[in-house]
Order: structure tokens, then C-alpha cells, then sequence
């Protein structure tokens, strides 16, 4: 009479497909500054092929498919030189891994 109801419902779990995955890391392909915010292009390997990712001020504000690395990387290549005819500056690398803005 008194019973409560019982609560054996099987808990709601991730699809399958993110079980156990980690997401890697994108490859920086780039990295450019402009008058006010710098801007990574990046590649990441989706489920699909490879995405193209613009990231403005670490927030990612694009992501392009492409079926290929190779595809991927000249689009890249074809957006970093319009980028760079219209005045932003290519952020190089030093070696070591440091930028040649950063000051450590």
C-alpha cells in the first residue's frame, strides 16, 4: 500500500561513438594578426575526412570539411595568402616552439 515506486530506470549513457574518444588536437597551420584579435587556422580529422577550423581570438568561429589533407591544406594556403594581401601579419615561429611575439 505504502510502496514507493522504484526507481530502476537504466541511466541515459553517451552514444557509443564517444565512448572512450578523445578528441585529438588540431594541427596549427597557421596563425595570423590582425588590427585587434590573432587568428589560427587549423586542421582536425573528423569522422568525415578533415575539417579546416578558423579560430578568432581562441574562439572557433569556422569549420570547413574537406575529404582530404591535401584539399584542406591548399584552402588553408588560399585563405592565409587573401588574409595577409589584406594586412594581417604572419605570427612565425621561433624555434624552440615560441612565437616571435611571446616574451618567455
Amino acid at each position: 500500500m505504502g510502496e514507493m515506486p522504484t526507481t530502476n530506470r537504466p541511466r541515459a549513457r553517451p552514444p557509443s561513438s564517444a565512448m572512450g574518444r578523445r578528441s585529438p588536437r588540431p594541427i596549427v597551420l597557421w596563425r595570423l594578426r590582425g588590427a585587434t584579435d590573432d587568428l589560427r587556422g587549423l586542421a582536425f580529422e573528423t569522422s568525415f575526412g578533415y575539417a579546416l577550423g578558423l579560430e578568432l581570438d581562441a574562439e572557433l568561429v569556422l569549420l570547413h570539411l574537406q575529404p582530404n589533407l591535401e584539399r584542406l591544406v591548399a584552402y588553408a594556403d588560399r585563405i592565409e595568402a587573401a588574409l595577409v594581401a589584406q594586412g594581417w601579419q604572419v605570427i612565425e615561429e621561433r624555434p624552440g616552439g615560441r612565437r616571435g611575439h611571446d616574451p618567455r
